[in-house]
């Protein structure tokens, strides 16, 4: 078995790590990126094509300062690569007045100075009229959102970074990991990697790390469905991205790209999944009935006809909030985990931070409220 010496490791290239391995190549240190599966691979949770990026962050408004910076390196990553990742379509979002949904957007627009528009259901309907819109619902409209490319951006960070010499080692399992006196330790089948730190995006995979440190992190498996239109198809291409929380289930929607058509996700609910190896990867007619009733309700006019379906996972937090923070038993080791179905437009941001955190020990980044030590990441913490 060889042994190899880098300044940073990095384990697990997903959205994550893909970031984080480019922007310590950036740096001009020595990094190697560990992947058991394949690059830009469906078995995780950052794949399905497209993911939404916007500023109506409903979940948390301290999300802010972190998304302003995700933007600026999303279309940064565009300049250096030469690809289209980010589209900025615009966004529309849905929901009774008291729903979180409504509630959580008001939050954000109160604290920071957004570009956004509310409408009624009426004016909505009239100037979006591929929708349906409940009568009695409120609607958003940020112009700033869009859709991200996401195999394509996976791609194109590890590309670059192998590019600035990065080694990149593919299908190759990280069978142990650990730190000494020197360093960290990172063991595969084919080789022992030796590095001065070690970040760790695990994705569903964190969750083994975690519970040795009494953090929960709960799996859960998530349903993509595409949808066909039967009708008006030119149209499924010129939609804004949309969330719509119609009170018995919250999506999320994308518009038709290629001959996929449009695609739908349920973000809410999933069953939970004990071991992110045996996640099951059939789809069921169940699967996907709450995505068809919305379809149905929200979409009549394109009379749309499922196409194809792909399983992903969420990592979800006690407080749906991520995980960035150095690992507490080792001072030389940090995790990026538990994205609760709302990280990955974060992506370039994240790894920018994890980049930061690895060569000097900090951030100029705001992720206090990311910490470990957070309270509701405490055991006896009040759900």
């Amino acid at each position: 078995m060889t042994t190899e010496q880098y300044d940073v490791a990095v384990l697990g290239l997903g959205g994550m790590g893909s970031a984080a391995l480019y922007h310590l190549t950036k740096q001009g240190v020595s990094v190697c990126g560990i992947e058991r599966f394949g690059m830009a691979h469906d078995l995780g949770s950052s794949h399905g094509t497209t993911r939404i990026i916007r500023k109506a962050y409903f979940e948390h408004p301290d999300y802010l300062p972190l998304l302003n910076r995700a933007y600026t390196l999303w279309r940064d990553l565009e300049d250096a690569s030469g690809q289209t990742l980010f589209e900025q379509s615009g966004l529309i979002l849905s929901g009774l007045p008291d729903s979180p949904v409504i509630q959580g957007l008001e939050r954000c627009y109160s604290e920071h100075d957004l570009p956004h528009e509310q409408v009624s259901a009426t004016d909505a309907q009239q100037r979006y009229p591929d929708f349906q819109f409940p009568i009695d619902h409120t609607v958003y409209i940020d112009p700033e959102a869009g859709y991200l490319h996401v195999e394509r951006s996976i791609e194109q960070h590890i590309t670059l970074a192998q590019n600035a010499g990065a080694r990149v080692l593919i299908h190759e399992d990280a069978l142990s990991w650990g730190a000494d006196g020197d360093g960290v330790i990172v063991k595969t089948a084919h080789r022992e990697i030796r590095a001065n730190t070690l970040v760790i995006c695990a994705g569903p995979w964190a969750h083994e790390i975690l519970d040795e440190i009494n953090i929960p992190l709960t799996i859960r498996r998530k349903v993509q469905t595409w949808f066909r239109p039967n009708a008006n198809a030119d149209r499924a291409e010129s939609l804004p991205a949309f969330f719509f929380d119609m009170g018995w289930g919250t999506f999320h929607g994308v518009p038709a790209l290629n001959d996929l058509g449009i695609k739908l996700a349920e973000h809410g609910g999933g069953e939970e999944v004990d071991d992110p190896d045996e996640v099951r990867r059939k789809v069921y007619k169940d699967d996907t009935a709450s995505v068809e009733r919305m379809a149905a309700e929200v979409l009549p006019g394109f009379d749309l006809e499922e196409s194809h379906v792909s399983v992903c996972m969420y990592a979800m937090t006690p407080d749906e909030n991520f995980i960035v923070d150095r690992h507490p038993n080792h001072e030389n080791v940090y995790v990026a985990a538990g994205f609760s179905g709302h990280g990955y437009k974060f992506a370039p941001v994240i790894g920018e931070t994890l980049a930061q955190l690895a060569l000097n020990g900090a951030t100029d980044h705001p992720i206090e409220f990311l910490r470990l030590d957070r309270p509701a990441l405490q055991p006896n913490a009040i759900s």
